[in-house]
């Protein structure tokens, strides 16, 4: 039997998982906005005394984050950095436009009063954005406004999904926002998305996310310097 003061094997796993949850989402952050270059080696009792943890929950946040594509775990290295690859990011927005392009759909079907409201307001605000000249502000509302679409859908599988793969999107974009076209013209489709919502164009609203989620791709590339001889437009995000 376990002594008094000995913490029981599930309460210790518990424990753990309590502390990889608190712990990961910093050390994808860190990742995606480029705090760790392509290549660069995760000391891990660097990591541990910054975040004030052991190494085994250190380790498993950092399978998570294997998992997920943006560290390998390299035996007798640790981990590294992955480097984006333009194949990977070209199939991540072929994917990505299917999801929203069906999640939108979704949500025009439903067209709940209160979710298109939200969306209004979002688009009222990356228009001020835009009118600023503010990309990174842009940027920002224009994921949420995204983020919405999705999680309108309903579907669980169809979110973790989107979730997993717009890490990928993060870690690229934010290396190259700077670099991507932002003129009056950014944030049209958004326009035309609402307003095919408020109208109840399932189909078209299905042609326009997907059309708009592969321009925002073909931006990306050629920002990133993967898509030559290709013009962007003003459809930064």
């Amino acid at each position: 039997m376990p002594k008094k003061n000995e913490s029981k094997p599930t309460e210790r796993i518990v424990a753990r998982s309590s502390m990889v949850s608190q712990i990961l989402p910093r050390l994808r952050q860190d990742v995606v906005e480029g705090k760790w270059k392509p290549g660069e080696r995760l000391i891990e009792p660097v990591l541990c005394e910054q975040f004030g943890v052991s190494r085994t929950p250190m380790r498993d946040a950092l399978r998570v984050l294997e998992s997920e594509g943006l560290v390998e775990l390299i035996p007798h290295v640790g981990a590294v950095v992955t480097k984006p690859e333009a194949a990977d990011i070209s199939g991540t927005f072929d994917i990505l436009a299917v999801l929203e392009a069906t999640a939108a759909e979704k949500a025009t079907r439903e067209r709940s009063p209160i979710f298109l409201a939200k969306l209004k307001k979002l688009v009222a605000k990356m228009d001020a954005a835009v009118n600023a000249g503010d990309a990174a502000a842009y940027i920002k509302v224009n994921d949420e406004f995204h983020r919405r679409i999705v999680i309108e859908s309903g579907n669980p599988a169809l979110i973790d999904i989107h979730e997993h793969l717009m890490w990928h999107v993060h870690r690229v974009r934010h290396a190259t926002y700077r670099s991507l076209p932002f003129t009056n013209e950014t944030g049209r489709h958004h326009d035309e998305l609402l307003a095919l919502m408020e109208q109840g164009d399932a189909p078209g609203v299905f042609a326009a996310m997907r059309a708009h989620m592969l321009d925002v791709g073909r931006n990306v590339m050629s920002a990133s310097g993967w898509q030559q001889g290709v013009e962007p437009s003003a459809e930064v995000a």
